[in-house]
């Protein structure tokens, strides 16, 4: 085939479609001919089973505990511990006994939060950060914590 001279690309696009054109009528007139057999042609194979419409019966998970038990993706067949979580460690009492107030049956507790610097007021069988204040007396809190604890004393230059 004789090649186009570069400087008409029009009249050689126009070529190309008027032959993509022919071979798609041609292909539309003329159908492939199918190379596959027909279902007729082929041999009937009567080894196949017939399961007729029997409905699949799944088995329950009760008959599947050796599989949940042992499953097949772990190379020792048992399922990976989970890692026990790491308990934090516990905080410790981050206060100072500011004062103490008794009234009759009532004991409360100025104390000051040496994290944040606030001013807190907890009265006998009240917590903090866990913390249980326990006990009050004239020179003295008591804070309690599972078996821990912990005395704080009022500072002797701020009894009165």
């Amino acid at each position: 085939m004789p090649s186009l001279p570069s400087r008409h690309p029009t009249q050689a696009l126009a070529a190309t479609a008027v032959a993509l054109a022919l071979v798609i009528a041609v292909q539309l007139v003329l159908p492939a001919r199918s190379f596959a057999p027909a279902a007729a042609d082929l041999p009937v194979d009567d080894s196949l089973p017939d399961f007729g419409s029997t409905p699949f019966d799944p088995p329950s998970m009760a008959e599947l505990s050796e599989t949940l038990d042992r499953p097949l993706f772990f190379p020792d067949r048992r399922l990976p511990v989970a890692p026990a979580a790491a308990e934090a460690p516990a905080e410790p009492l981050r206060l100072r006994l500011e004062g103490v107030a008794i009234v009759g049956d009532s004991r409360v507790a100025l104390l000051r939060d040496t994290s944040n610097n606030q001013l807190l007021q907890l009265a006998e069988g009240m917590s903090h950060d866990g913390w249980v204040l326990d006990a009050v007396e004239s020179g003295s809190a008591r804070f309690v914590r599972g078996p821990e604890v912990t005395e704080l004393p009022l500072e002797s230059g701020q009894r009165r």
